[in-house]
């Protein structure tokens, strides 16, 4: 087995600060400083090594590359299998298993969602003096207009309620019952209203979030989520979706499979689309005072049900399973703020931490959460420490009977299905591939709003270590652990899980069970319920709406 290299770093996002009643100032030792805006960019299905600065040749990110490269390389990211259990991570700051919101992804239609007692991201900002507005995927419920974003804290939301649409019609149909409905709404708190703007969607993302940040007061501190739909596939004839085939099939000729190739097209929009949005917070003079986080929801759908040919390689498993290629994902951090930049991280986190990591860097005390299962990195990743977490609950689903948890170097897998093969995309590198291109990540958009007045600017040195460093290295393996019972793999030597450790270290393999009964023990049924007719979208002119008053479900 081949080690994997990595470099011990820091990420700072921003100085931790007191609580004020006036809208943007914090205090670091005295001095005055704002509330950081914090951008958070969720790329849907993305796979590991689908991204350039992971190694991989094939499909050039120049734009999310120059994030990467500038900010902080996180390494050992994690979180949920599927997009409503790892989106309902990420906006309450708990773990699904205590919603009943882990499992399978909600269908159209489906009468569930993040329950309305939990208090979510956006709210708890908006305490904090907060503007939130999200642009893109809901995901976490619609069935009544309680559930929907704009009133779960966000002060506005452009985007769709249910997993996917397609890209240039912007309807979802639901397979299972035949139903099609128109799914693009443009909402404020109290009032939903069906939108009909036409165009490609990515971009249509990409000028919204220029929108926002163009009239956005820079004295005011935003909390902007951009939830793409890239790369997650569409329910299209051709669900691999692309502004121009016949430019992208010419662009990257080079790659044989017509499928990958058309993943690359939609890569290169959302790749396109970081960049318009980092350069437009610096022609808006909020880039100097940002957060901005770019990270997938979960792996790669390789394969299979919803394929998009996203490439995991070289990590085992793809989207719905709990081994590293469906959990650990592609993320990096950049701010101006952070006082080490350019670096590779190895601090563990999970999808769970932003909520009090957010809630901290904004001058918030971490206790006012309540019950969360996030952890705050902010002092130990200011101060170059070792992080808090230890322990990460992967997943438990109660009706797979699929069970994962991690600690430290440790991971246990239990009773996880037996997959068609282990490895699940490909590559990146061939030698008729172009070469990687570092002049294009320096003269991307991203890069030149960066460094535009840096002294010290991003150089080609820093570009070949940071990309050394980042790629995963495996051994390959005819025979993989079978993990239909019970598997124990030290990932941080062997990330891509090839070597089962139960019978050397039972103990771990006791605590870890430990743990993961601990959990039990709190767990809630999974919620999904079945289609609601009442919600066909042809009983609101062919759209999907919520279609329940809340007293229904008191």
């Amino acid at each position: 087995m081949k080690s994997v290299k990595v470099v011990k770093s820091i990420i700072v996002l921003t100085v931790p600060c007191l609580i004020g009643i006036s809208v943007a100032f914090t205090w670091d030792h005295g001095v005055k400083t704002k509330k950081p805006h914090i951008i958070f960019i969720m790329a849907d299905d993305l796979g590991w090594n689908d991204v350039s600065f992971h190694g991989a040749d094939q499909i050039p990110t120049p734009n999310i590359d120059a994030l990467a490269y500038n900010g902080i390389i996180l390494n050992r990211y994690y979180v949920q299998p599927t997009c409503t259990p790892s989106r309902t991570a990420f906006l309450t700051g708990r773990y699904p298993i205590r919603t009943g919101m882990q499992g399978y992804p909600l269908k159209a239609a489906e009468p569930r969602g993040i329950p309305l007692n939990e208090t979510l991201l956006p709210a708890h900002l908006k305490k904090l003096g907060y503007v939130t507005r999200l642009l893109g995927k809901w995901h976490t419920g619609y069935y009544t207009k309680e559930h929907t974003p704009a009133n779960r804290g966000f002060d506005s939301f452009f985007g769709y309620y249910n997993g996917m649409i397609q890209y240039f019609n912007h309807t979802y149909i639901q397979d299972k019952i035949n139903r099609t409905g128109y799914d693009l709404h443009r909402d404020v708190p109290n009032h939903l209203n069906v939108d009909y703007t036409p165009g490609y969607f990515t971009d249509i993302l990409s000028n919204e979030a220029e929108e926002i940040i163009n009239k956005h007061d820079p004295e005011t501190p935003l909390f902007l989520e951009i939830a793409h739909l890239a790369p997650h596939c569409s329910d299209a004839v051709d669900p691999l979706e692309v502004r121009d085939l016949k430019e992208i099939d010419s662009k990257f000729g080079y790659i044989q499979n017509p499928k990958r190739r058309k993943f690359a097209g939609m890569m290169t929009a959302l790749d396109e689309s970081v960049g318009r949005t980092v350069s437009a917070l610096k022609k808006a003079k909020m880039l100097e005072n940002s957060i901005i986080v770019f990270a997938s929801d979960n792996g790669a759908q390789s394969e299979g049900f919803l394929e998009n040919a996203g490439s995991n390689y070289p990590l085992r498993g793809l989207k719905f399973s709990v081994y590293e290629g469906g959990i650990r994902a592609v993320a990096c951090v950049y701010s101006p703020l952070i006082k080490k930049r350019s670096r590779l991280s190895n601090i563990f986190m999970h999808v769970t931490d932003w909520l009090p990591t957010f809630y901290s860097a904004a001058g918030g005390s971490v206790a006012n959460l309540g019950e969360i299962d996030g952890v705050d990195q902010w002092s130990k990743i200011r101060n170059d420490k070792e992080s808090n977490r230890k322990f990460l609950l992967v997943n438990i689903d109660d009706k797979e009977n699929t069970e994962a948890a991690i600690y430290e170097d440790f991971k246990i897998v239990i009773q996880a299905p037996e997959l068609n093969g282990n490895y699940y995309g490909e590559s990146g590198n061939n030698e008729l591939y172009p070469k990687y291109n570092i002049t294009r990540v320096l003269n991307s958009l991203t890069n030149l709003a960066i460094n535009e007045n840096d002294i010290f600017p991003l150089s080609s040195k820093t570009v070949k270590v940071l990309r050394s460093v980042s790629e995963l290295s495996c051994k390959e393996l005819t025979q993989f652990a079978n993990c239909s019972q019970l598997c124990l793999f030290n990932i941080q030597i062997d990330p891509c899980e090839t070597l089962d450790l139960s019978s050397k270290y039972p103990n771990i393999v006791k605590f870890l069970e430990n743990k993961l009964d601990d959990y039990r023990h709190v767990l809630k049924d999974q919620t999904n319920a079945p289609f609601d007719p009442a919600g066909n979208p042809e009983n609101f002119n062919g759209t999907w709406m919520p279609w329940r008053s809340n007293d229904e479900n008191k």
